[in-house]
């Protein structure tokens, strides 16, 4: 399978996350959620859905939570503010310790950019996001107006 996005979604269903997949492969080698989740925030500004399951995953799965190999694991092959983004949304949902100390370990993005790479892409999409940009994106220095659930 040579899209990451999709191999990381066999994995999220694998951990329990609520994703839908045309075609559930088998497990080839099952790798910890913190490594899923690292590497999950590489790809997250290039997949809304894949965003939404990783913030239902840790709402849901926080008490599993290494917080210290997570940190590890995405300082190699994630991103720190996306993390941080992530625990922050996910702990207006559910108010959690674990998610405080992961976000006093992240930064902001140096500059201000919209959240997904698609919106971007597009005039109108851009300038309705920076119109409506919701504010636990923008601590991050994000620019998104998706994430209406929470």
């Amino acid at each position: 399978m040579a899209d990451p996005v999709d191999q990381l979604f066999q994995e999220w269903q694998q951990l329990g996350g609520r994703v839908l997949l045309a075609e559930a492969h088998a497990a080839s080698t099952s790798r910890a959620s913190e490594q899923v989740i690292a590497e999950s925030t590489a790809h997250c500004r290039a997949s809304g859905r894949l965003t939404w399951v990783v913030l239902d995953w840790l709402i849901r799965h926080v008490e599993q939570l290494d917080e210290d190999r997570l940190l590890q694991e995405t300082r190699k092959r994630g991103n720190l503010s996306v993390l941080g983004l992530l625990c922050d949304a996910a702990n207006l949902r559910r108010p959690h310790p674990k998610f405080q100390r992961i976000m006093a370990a992240c930064k902001p993005t140096d500059a201000v950019e919209p959240f997904f790479q698609r919106v971007a892409k597009s005039r109108t999409a851009l300038a309705l996001t920076q119109q409506n940009a919701l504010e636990v994106f923008r601590r991050w220095n994000y620019l998104c107006s998706e994430l209406r659930y929470l």
